[in-house]
């Protein structure tokens, strides 16, 4: 394999449809944790895939999260709220 030029991929933010993320969103850093619903134990592991506007100055993210009830491990996949969001 040769040697690539430009950014990487994991160092570029997600921006949909030309819409500016706030300073915050701007870091490359996409591990986080996800706090579930009120009946979970959370907050879970995950990863943010993009954030997406949902409204003025409010902001959801794609979220691949892991959760690990006894001997099972679930991979949910879902768009969650900012709020419900901490950096990892």
């Amino acid at each position: 394999m040769g040697f690539r030029r430009g950014v990487p991929l994991k160092d570029r933010p997600v921006v949909m449809s030309g819409e500016t993320l706030p300073e915050a969103r701007r870091e490359p850093t996409r591990h986080c944790w996800v706090q579930g619903p009120a009946d979970a134990s959370g907050p879970f592991p995950g990863v943010v895939v993009e954030w997406r506007n949902i409204g003025v100055g409010q902001w959801a993210a794609l979220v691949i999260y892991v959760v690990e009830e006894g001997p099972s491990t679930t991979v949910v996949q879902a768009v969650v709220d900012a709020a419900y969001l901490r950096p990892a």
